[in-house]
């Protein structure tokens, strides 16, 4: 792509953090937030299909084009009539669940598409486009972009400015069908077109190889060839459907990284972006890693990083070990790549979270310490330094770690996945001392910065259910569940809100899917419906038995402290509530306060234990030293939660 047509893709692309809010009839849109309200209760979007409704609604009532499409909500790249139909259905999809107050989606026939809002003019519910924002581009605006980007060079090397970073290029090739189902075949056909639109949401250039205008982009390549190559092969035995990936570095062919897929095979549907996800995450890093001062080009020492890191992303119980001696390996190789210190640090950091011997625990500690702070002497702005650092700190030393996860907050600039932690983390800290609705912010720009980041939707989804707002936690959940289906945080993020916040029968239909896609875990999972049978109301015998099973299941580790007493607290045992953390701590085991500001933990706050019991966790100094209260104190409708106990604290 020449410099002019990068310029045009870039200058008329839609960045939802640039649009503002609009309505739709009484359909409130949020494009930054990728979120769509009605009747105060808001659903999450895809960012892909949140640019499509963007880029419809701004025309205000004209005609769209697929080129326009393409250009704006894709930047141009090669996608299939597939990628678009897909989120115009999802839209449609959108707008029959709300279908007297919002809008319509009309197709032309070779041409594109036109939006209609009910209840309105669509052009008055889109504000006008000021001379500081994008024009919309006219029909041959777009064909002649179109055209200057399928026959232009190679990589872009900028985000408008945001980054002078350059991007690899990516080249996903047709998917071979080992067998002659048609599930395997509409697999085939939709698992690469979802893998590049997961590459454009990251602001990677990819292109289908060998698929219809694909040929020609691809074509591109072999001047330089591409930097990575991306295959697959699905397989469907009619049981069980089975895809698997490999990527390549492009000029030598040698495998930087593959996994294997399996699913039920009637349970296929969502496989394409699960896919896509994990792969656009595995690609992250690499382009991370080949672009970074000094790059890491040893194509060894690289695949050696993504099996680390994936590592990170959901560590195995037991796996520090396996973890510690890859990045001592990847750091013996290349001293001079920061974040290879910065990876050792993570794997020391894990260790010592798993050692019961303390001697043994404070060695790793103390050797994480050190490669964080070595990744920060080679390289200032490495986010995941920062927050490794802040953990290491005291548990309860809210300030001291605040301080260092801000300070990260204000300098480090990548790589995206830590950097998303680092914002992640800050958000984690205030659920700690009671901030929900700030927490809620910054869990939000983690999940922009990072948006592959299992863990970080999840998040999302607990802090939304933890505020009340169900609908949006079942949202964020259900995304989690189609790109994550087997990530340990996702799964415990299943079972918390099903439990804590859905009705009984709800929560048993979501243990059951559990047990069903994880036999392993049918143990703890019975713990958690032996809970939501004895809340349903079936006598205080079984509330009784169902405390002390619970009690058991916590000191076994079967279940999390904090849930645990989250669990007493929503059977009304207080006492034995307060009792089990001050236990906990009194044994030196560390316990996470964001659990004493649910709604299920509102019995405990107004106890007169709760104020020794938040002194005995570094809250009260917090609030009394920085003089910001949680929310509980500070939202009018809460504010008898805020005893005169704990103001009485503060004050003193």
């Amino acid at each position: 792509m020449d410099e002019s047509a990068q310029a045009a893709a870039w200058d008329h692309s839609i960045d939802l953090a640039q649009e503002e809010d609009f309505d739709l009839g009484s359909l409130r849109v949020r494009p930054a937030r990728c979120e769509v309200e009605a009747n105060g209760t808001s659903q999450t979007l895809q960012r892909r299909v949140m640019q499509v409704l963007v880029a419809l609604a701004e025309a205000r009532g004209s005609v769209v084009s697929h080129n326009d499409l393409v250009i704006r909500c894709w930047r141009g790249l090669s996608v299939s009539d597939d990628a678009i139909v897909r989120c115009i259905s999802m839209l449609r999809k959108l707008a029959a669940e709300h279908p007297e107050q919002s809008f319509a989606i009309e197709t032309i026939p070779g041409v594109g598409y036109r939006l209609t809002s009910f209840g309105s003019d669509a052009s008055s519910t889109r504000p006008s486009t000021s001379a500081g924002r994008r024009p919309r581009l006219s029909l041959v605006v777009s064909a002649v972009l179109a055209v200057a980007i399928l026959v232009g060079a190679v990589v872009w090397s900028s985000h408008r400015g945001t980054t002078d970073r350059n991007t690899i290029s990516v080249s996903v090739q047709p998917f071979d069908a080992l067998s002659d189902s048609e599930g395997a075949l509409q697999l085939a056909r939709s698992v690469p077109n979802e893998v590049v639109n997961a590459l454009g949401d990251s602001q990677i250039e990819a292109v289908l190889a060998g698929e219809g205008a694909g040929k020609s982009v691809a074509g591109l390549f072999e001047a330089s060839g591409p930097g990575l190559i991306v295959t697959g092969q699905i397989r469907d035995d009619g049981r069980n459907t089975n895809v698997n990936v490999r990527i390549e570095d492009g000029a030598t062919h040698a495998a930087l990284w593959s996994t294997e897929f399996k699913r039920d095979s009637s349970r296929v549907s969502d496989l394409p972006l699960e896919v896509a996800a994990r792969v656009a995450d595995e690609i992250n890093m690499v382009n991370f890693a080949r672009t970074a001062n000094p790059p890491l080009a040893d194509t060894s020492a690289l695949s050696a990083l993504l099996q680390t890191t994936d590592m990170i992303r959901d560590p195995p119980q037991g796996a520090w070990a396996q973890m510690i001696d890859r990045a001592h390996g990847l750091v013996a190789r290349h001293p001079e790549f920061a974040f290879a210190h910065d990876v050792l640090a993570a794997a020391y950091a894990e260790a010592a979270q798993e050692i019961d011997v303390p001697d043994r625990a404070k060695a790793m500690s103390e050797a994480a310490w050190r490669e964080a702070n070595t990744t920060l002497k080679l390289d200032p702005q490495d986010a995941g330094a920062y927050a490794i650092l802040s953990d290491l700190l005291p548990a309860y030393n809210h300030r001291a770690r605040e301080a260092i996860l801000l300070r990260g907050i204000q300098i480090a600039k990548h790589p995206k996945e830590p950097l998303g932690g680092l914002y992640s983390a800050e958000g984690r800290l205030l659920d700690d001392v009671g901030r929900l609705r700030e927490s809620e912010s910054l869990k939000l720009v983690a999940h922009a910065t990072d948006e592959w980041g299992a863990p970080k939707t999840a998040q999302l989804a607990r802090a939304y259910a933890n505020m009340g707002n169900l609908q949006a936690a079942r949202d964020w959940l259900q995304k989690g569940i189609q790109l994550w289906p087997n990530h340990s945080g996702v799964r415990r993020v299943q079972r918390y809100v099903a439990a804590f916040y859905e009705p009984p029968s709800e929560a048993l239909a979501a243990f059951d899917r559990l047990d069903a896609q994880d036999p392993s875990g049918r143990e703890q999972d019975a713990v958690w419906r032996a809970y939501v049978d004895a809340r349903s109301g079936h006598g205080n015998g079984l509330k009784k038995s169902t405390i002390q099973r619970i009690g058991k299941a916590a000191d076994r580790g079967l279940i999390a402290l904090e849930n645990g007493i989250m669990m007493y607290a929503g059977l009304g045992a207080s006492d034995e509530a307060i009792a089990a953390a001050n236990s906990a701590l009194d044994r030196q085991q560390h316990l996470q306060p964001w659990f004493l500001f649910t709604p299920i933990t509102r019995n405990l706050r107004q106890d007169p234990a709760f104020v020794p019991l938040a002194a005995r966790m570094g809250l009260i100094s917090y609030w009394r030293d920085t003089g910001k209260r949680p929310d509980f104190c500070t939202d009018p409708a809460r504010r008898s939660e805020c005893t005169p106990q704990l103001l009485a604290a503060l004050r003193s």
